[in-house]
């Protein structure tokens, strides 16, 4: 059994949503990937908060789906800085990378196939 369980993956997800906003202007990142960032905290907490389980407001999205929404978005949160300007300074891909080892490493970790009750 996988340590994140539904419950426990939506208190990781509303604190990562909540990061993902706070961190960019601590790290003193540019404007670009502030806004990137913001957009990229506004989505997952749209699908988290859409998300059959516990923390869910309006239980919508199976958790597995969210599951693998959360996988799809890895290469793509990977494949920013080269994609948009304003991306490409040795700060901003760090804490992309950091974004995509902290998703994979969360769904690594947690129970997809629990009751979503849990």
């Amino acid at each position: 059994m996988k340590p994140l369980t539904p419950r426990r993956h939506g208190i990781v997800d509303y604190a990562a949503c909540a990061l993902m906003l706070a961190a960019p202007p601590l790290l003193g990142l540019s404007p670009a990937a502030r806004r990137t960032s913001a957009l990229f905290a506004g989505t997952y907490l749209v699908v988290t908060a859409l998300t059959d389980f516990p923390l869910g407001l309006k239980r919508t999205i199976p958790f597995p789906v969210h599951g693998k929404i959360e996988l799809a978005s890895a290469p793509a949160l990977l494949a920013l800085p080269a994609l948009l300007g304003g991306l490409s300074g040795t700060k901003e891909k760090a804490y992309f990378a950091g974004l995509v080892a902290t998703v994979l490493t969360a769904y690594s970790l947690t129970e997809w196939d629990a009751d979503p009750d849990v």
